[in-house]
């Protein structure tokens, strides 16, 4: 059998493969030659053979949006890498006082916070720096790299509920001096939820899950 669409009312019709001849719509009665030697009186192919499932749907291109996503995950992963610096340098900076202690007390004092501060800016460093890879990448169109950020994202967004559920549970919320000059903490209360960054991540994922999974924007990745 052949589905063709009527000249008429552009109904479907089936036919036999070895129909010809002339044929009345079903639905509007109208009569049509199907099958017959004269060209004129050929029904086009192209025009009227309706495939049923095999409709290749073709979104018009838009580069906005994955501009707008690779350059929006670009900035958000430079701005932790500059974080990570600070993180890096402050580590540089504790290492340098206990170096100094050390030295003060004959070594007996002795610790690595420093160090493992700056091992945690380094690694920091080199993820965001990734990061700022595959946010280009995306903004090219590239398919992996929009997985990638997406996989990040979720990462982040889950790091984040840990690293909040991990905390004490307490910070101090007011500071004083005492006699000898030093800062002691007078008011203690619970560890502040990290909105900023539930909500920064959240809508990343959002917004990357969107290209995925909607096709006409899927469809601007290759």
């Amino acid at each position: 059998m052949v589905e063709i669409l009527c000249p008429h009312c552009e109904e479907e019709i089936e036919l036999d493969d070895d129909a010809k001849g002339e044929f009345g719509c079903p639905y509007c009665d109208g009569e049509f030659e199907w099958g017959m030697d004269d060209e004129d009186d050929l029904v086009s192919f192209s025009d009227e053979i309706v495939p049923r499932n095999d409709i290749l749907h073709e979104y018009p291109d838009n580069p906005a949006l994955r501009l707008t996503a690779g350059i929006t995950f670009s900035i958000v992963m430079g701005i932790y890498a500059v974080i990570s610096l600070f993180v890096i340098f402050g580590g540089l900076f504790l290492s340098s006082v206990e170096s100094g202690i050390s030295d003060a007390t004959g070594g007996a004092v002795e610790s690595g916070i420093g160090i493992f501060v700056i091992l945690i800016g380094v690694v920091m460093l080199g993820i965001y720096s990734t990061g700022i890879y595959f946010g280009v990448q995306m903004a090219k169109g590239r398919f992996f790299a929009l997985i990638v950020c997406s996989v990040v994202s979720v990462l982040s967004l889950i790091m984040t509920f840990v690293a909040w559920a991990g905390e004490d549970g307490d910070e101090c919320n007011k500071w004083e001096v005492d006699a000898f000059g030093w800062e002691q903490c007078v008011e203690w209360g619970s560890a502040p939820f990290p909105v900023f960054d539930v909500i920064l991540w959240t809508g990343m994922t959002a917004m990357l899950a969107t290209l995925i999974f909607v096709p006409k924007f899927r469809y601007q990745f290759d």
